[in-house]
């Protein structure tokens, strides 16, 4: 039971707003439409590919060769060119139960340390690939001779991204905005499904 003399901090729940709220969002929204179109292309890629050889080697007698090293560089490029997206979207593990659990100032605190953390550390990542790339410029993958630098490529850009989200996270923590998006193909329509209206946010 509470006493009129205790305030108790409720858990503090990290909402999300349509990408198109914020003008910062709004700016930065047509970069986000080609990392997540071209992570999904990448990724039908990667489930695609092996399909294609199982039905040529087995059905066709027909092996393609370099299918398998085209199919882990998609899924290379899947995921680096998706990273953004899952931390615009907040769909990384988060601890949020945990972190609503804390005092207020405590809860700003520990999202003011995670997003600039974060923001340096996907920084020097993004720095780390372009070094990389510098070095290997002349190297390729055996058998399709795929460059090494399309491979550290898709990793430089995706932590360039993952870097810009985190320092918009960092700034929408210091304007107590909420800090996630979702995007207008991700909302389901309201009628269709003919919720009540305390359930229609």
């Amino acid at each position: 039971m509470h006493t009129p003399n205790i305030v108790v901090d409720a858990p503090i729940l990290v909402g999300a707003v349509d990408s198109r709220t914020y003008a910062i969002d709004r700016a930065v929204e047509p970069l986000r439409w080609v990392f997540r179109w071209g992570s999904l292309v990448m990724l039908v890629a990667m489930v695609s590919l092996p399909f294609i050889q199982v039905v040529s080697r087995e059905i066709l007698n027909l092996p393609i060769i370099g299918v398998e090293e085209l199919a882990r560089f998609m899924l290379i490029c899947s995921t680096f060119l998706a990273l953004p997206y899952v931390i615009s979207a907040g769909a990384n593990i988060r601890m949020d139960e945990f972190v609503g659990l804390m005092p207020a100032g405590m809860t700003r605190l520990a999202k003011l340390s995670a997003a600039a953390v974060s923001t340096a550390t996907f920084g020097a990542m993004a720095v780390a690939s372009l070094i990389a790339i510098g070095t290997n410029l002349d190297n390729a993958t055996p058998t399709l001779g795929i460059p090494y630098w399309i491979f550290l490529g898709a990793a430089a850009l995706g932590f360039m991204m993952s870097t810009l989200e985190c320092g918009i996270l960092l700034v929408k923590v210091i304007q107590d905005r909420p800090l996630y998006v979702t995007f207008p193909q991700e909302h389901e329509p309201e009628e269709a499904l003919d919720l009540p209206e305390d359930m229609r946010h």
